[in-house]
């Protein structure tokens, strides 16, 4: 088994308004953890969490 995360930008509603306005806001990260099968590539397992989550502690044990 294989265990990576990858980080995921999120945009929210009213994204449109920091295009039409100009101002920068601060965007929210997420974590996507995924558990794949070494042999057969199949997804095990899939976790989202908040930035801060290692892949140990979304998948403990």
């Amino acid at each position: 088994m294989v265990i990576d995360s990858t980080g995921l930008k999120v945009f929210g509603e009213g994204e449109w308004k920091v295009k039409k306005h100009g101002k920068e806001r601060r965007r929210i990260w997420r974590k996507l953890h995924l558990a794949v099968d070494s042999n057969t590539h199949e997804i095990i397992c899939a976790d989202l969490s908040l930035n801060n989550v290692t892949d140990s502690e979304a998948f403990p044990g």
